[in-house]
């Protein structure tokens, strides 16, 4: 009995108590990578992905790679936007996940359903100056600017219009960054939008993050690319001990941080 109500506080703590997490997993970042191809994104409208890290959208709950939303959960702006390097991105001399001087620009567009790639696509959100702000174990927010180039406009995709990918990139802004133009935007609205070519007019090299989620109204009535999600153990990095993600609620306890009974807990357990 006395064991039991031991493990019983320990589980607790152990749920409850702030301790250490890790950096992405390289298995975790491989999967967003092949979720990006299954979802005909890459190479229809990205010729290539190649994140170093994962990006993570807070709604009212945290989204993951591919999910399918609604227009309720996604009516407003992420409460945060999050992004976690892997451990090498993290190590690497001058990268984004090591100096916390760069400035960075999010950005949301509808690219349709699969399989109808188009050199135009609706921006929904576009924010130049997200910078660096609390690494809470591995895990960064980064803080918003005052106001944004395209103000969020939740996603509404026509009934019937089958399930369109809601892709969100993160870049780095370059030292000598000025923001370009969106042609034809009046300051309101969801503009049309070229990737390529902002991309190219801002100067920024690949997305170091991205995501994206589907989002469908009524019963399809068009024919689209069919996709698949991708298998985790499939995948070259996957290990028995690998996982798909690295969730913060994976933890190890310093049993000194909660005192007396924590470390008397840490003695009975060991």
């Amino acid at each position: 009995m006395f064991s039991f109500v031991v493990t019983f506080f320990a589980a607790f703590l152990l749920l409850n108590h702030r301790v250490q997490a890790h950096p992405a997993s390289p298995l975790a970042v491989a999967v967003v990578t092949e979720q990006f191809k299954n979802a005909k994104i890459v190479p229809d409208i990205l010729p290539a992905f190649n994140p170093i890290g994962l990006l993570t959208l807070n709604y009212t709950s945290r989204t993951t790679v591919g999910a399918a939303l609604t227009t309720a959960n996604t009516s407003t702006a992420p409460q945060a936007v999050y992004i976690r390097g892997t451990a090498e991105s993290e190590a690497a001399s001058g990268g984004p996940f090591n100096v916390t001087t760069y400035s960075y620009t999010v950005l949301m567009f509808d690219a349709g359903v699969p399989g109808a790639p188009s050199s135009l696509y609706s921006l929904h959100w576009l924010s130049n100056g997200w910078t660096y702000g609390q690494n809470d174990d591995h895990t960064v927010t980064l803080t918003p600017p005052s106001s944004s180039v395209v103000a969020y406009s939740g996603p509404n995709p026509d009934s019937g219009s089958g399930p369109h990918r809601y892709i969100t990139l993160v870049y780095v802004q370059p030292s000598n960054f000025t923001p370009p133009d969106i042609p034809g935007y009046t300051g309101t609205g969801v503009p049309r939008f070229n990737l390529t070519t902002y991309r190219t007019n801002a100067g920024f090299g690949p997305a170091i993050v991205g995501t994206y989620f589907t989002i469908e109204q009524g019963t399809a009535t068009v024919t689209y690319a069919s996709t698949t999600e991708v298998d985790s153990m499939t995948l070259p990095q996957y290990t028995p001990t690998s996982t798909k993600t690295s969730p913060a609620s994976i933890r190890v306890v310093n049993w000194s941080e909660l005192g007396a009974f924590g470390m008397l807990l840490g003695l009975l357990l060991a």
